[in-house]
């Protein structure tokens, strides 16, 4: 069996965070995590305890940043972090297991074994071929087989009318999915090179939930009705819309060592909430800690512990180019001129324990520690005047009553989504509203809950806001799930590009990106991406944050990690 390494990568994370589905090549030697000197964080901070070790039973209460609508997670509606990291790692298939440097080998649970041949047969490109785990079934029965992976990907790859997946990236590169010498072996047969075939084949899921459209958009609505979806060592025993409460418990159809914990539970709350919720011991951890009230609140626990680690989530904003001013690349690029990363970087982390490390990004894809890191913001960095400058080329003048710009009798402004009580969010509405000020631009805000927000964001019902991407062991796959073209043939959001922007230069660099095996050629055509998404002004990257855990000190096998698999089922108190 082949160890495989990935090259540490990219994606959508946190409260308000968004998942990115893939990232960059399965090559060897991308990985560069930090190893915790005083210079930097830890790829884990966790307490690691033989599983055998910790105690039979026990309750473990999550909180999560909204109750998910779309229980799909390969549905785009279903695309965030709290539904297809948070949750689905407890109820789903999780093909690799990573270890804290990136690399992964196989969760036998699921597969037993896999043979890659990158090289091609001839006919194919590569085939990729797994040998799956013949006790794994789903919660009905069914048996998972090369028929499931098979449904998934003509889901993902456009072959099913009517739906939409997070990304189709490898999807289509891949000519066929068969059945091998048994219905547990399935042989993937890509047509093209894909460095990051791993991607594709980390999760599966099942053929009678992603075949049509019918089942694939509506059939995993109620959770508990969707448990036959699901083959997890945990299952759907409750939900309460109302109070967005989702509870697990152990899974008697689990094929595996059965879960240490009894029951999984997961509260939609808003971040004051959860920290209360930790501080008074209703809620056992706080996931993803980002502001300093939270943090403080979070130390004063006194059973509890904090673990911090690395991570590759990271804050931006993103500009909705249909948006009024905003279709004018001029204005967004004078908004862009106009923001001080550094400042909002400095006040969003001002109180937490990363506050002293540096971690600015001038970046779309890969993080300061990551090979293929290239600062291409500099171009772009904070100068008020050139911002000023840019909207007088593009026709403003000012109203010096006003102080605002104005072009044929309209003041030049724009609305900032705010989601109140949210603390990054928020912080940075109120910056970005003062900094716009100061070179002529006004921001009014769009107040909306927490649970509204990604409807807004996905239906483009926004001008400017921000919120986190959170990464996975891939930098290079998600270039067109987030900044390709964003609409299908009938005017449909295909991917996770909310700027509704189509930019011909991205799309003509995807597909080349995606089939380069050569690691420096790929990071080069990635830089060259990076450095377009910066001229056009899609996602403006503001830092990327450490991974802040708050757990109580006996809780084990759960915490802070960038890449590393913590599973489910290892997860308990300590006797």
């Amino acid at each position: 069996m082949r160890f495989m390494k990935a090259s540490v990568a990219l994606a959508a994370a946190a409260a308000l965070t968004l998942s990115a589905c893939s990232g960059s090549g399965a090559k060897g030697g991308d990985a560069t995590s930090k190893t915790g000197s005083a210079t930097s964080l830890p790829a884990s901070d966790y307490n690691k305890v033989d599983p055998a070790e910790l105690a039979d039973g026990g309750t473990l209460r999550l909180a999560i940043s909204s109750y998910p609508e779309q229980w799909n997670a390969t549905h785009v509606d279903g695309n965030t972090v709290d539904l297809s990291t948070k949750i689905y790692g407890f109820l789903a298939p999780i093909n690799w297991v990573f270890d804290e440097k990136g690399n992964f080998d196989v969760n036998k649970n699921y597969v037993e074994s896999f043979e890659a041949n990158t090289d091609g047969d001839g006919t194919n490109a590569m085939v990729i071929t797994l040998n799956l785990n013949p006790k794994s079934h789903w919660n009905d029965g069914t048996p998972i087989t090369a028929a499931d992976y098979q449904a998934t990907w003509k889901a993902c790859s456009g072959q099913v009318g009517g739906i939409s997946c997070p990304s189709t990236d490898g999807w289509t590169q891949i000519s066929a999915i068969e059945e091998g010498t048994s219905p547990q072996q399935v042989v993937v047969k890509y047509s093209e090179k894909y460095p990051d075939w791993s991607a594709n084949l980390s999760r599966v899921y099942p053929a009678a939930g992603v075949s049509d459209a019918e089942a694939f958009n509506k059939g995993w609505l109620d959770p508990v009705e969707a448990n036959k979806f699901f083959a997890g060592p945990f299952k759907v025993a409750g939900s309460n819309v109302a109070q967005g409460v989702l509870t697990l418990e152990r899974n008697p159809e689990w094929w595996g060592t059965p879960a240490k914990l009894d029951t999984v539970t997961f509260s939609a709350l808003d971040q004051k909430a959860t920290a209360a919720g930790y501080a008074n011991g209703e809620i056992d951890a706080i996931d993803f800690i980002v502001d300093a009230a939270t943090y403080e609140t979070a130390k004063g626990r006194p059973d509890g512990k904090i673990t911090m680690s690395d991570s590759v989530q990271w804050r931006h904003f993103t500009f909705n180019a249909r948006a009024g001013a905003l279709q004018d690349k001029l204005v967004r690029q004078a908004i862009q001129l106009g923001i001080d990363t550094k400042d909002i970087a400095a006040s969003d982390l001002s109180g937490l324990p990363s506050q002293d490390f540096d971690l600015n990004l001038g970046n779309h894809f890969f993080m300061p520690n990551q090979k293929g890191y290239k600062d291409n913001s500099t171009k772009w960095a904070y100068d008020p005047e050139a911002a000023k400058a840019k909207l007088e080329e593009a026709g403003y003048k000012m109203n010096e009553t006003t102080k605002f710009y104005e072009k044929d009798g309209q003041e030049l402004s724009f609305r900032y989504l705010r989601i109140p009580g949210n603390a990054a969010n928020e912080n940075e509405g109120a910056m970005l509203m003062e900094m716009m000020a100061e070179i002529g631009v006004k921001v009014t805000y769009q107040d909306v809950e927490s649970k509204d927000f990604f409807n807004n964001v996905i239906g483009g019902e926004y001008d400017v806001t921000s919120f986190a991407w959170n990464g996975t062991p891939y930098p290079m796959a998600n270039v067109g799930q987030i900044y390709g073209n964003p609409f299908d043939a009938e005017g449909q959001l295909a991917n996770s590009n909310f700027t509704g922007m189509k930019v011909d230069k991205v799309d003509e660099l995807i597909p080349a990106i995606a089939k380069e095996t050569d690691d420096t050629k790929r990071r080069e055509l990635t830089n060259q991406v990076d450095e377009v998404i910066w001229e056009e002004v899609m996602t403006l990257p503001l830092y990327y944050r450490a991974n802040i855990t708050a757990i109580p000190a006996k809780l084990a096998n759960y915490g802070s990690t960038v890449f590393e698999t913590l599973l489910p089922e290892n997860i308990g108190y300590v006797k």
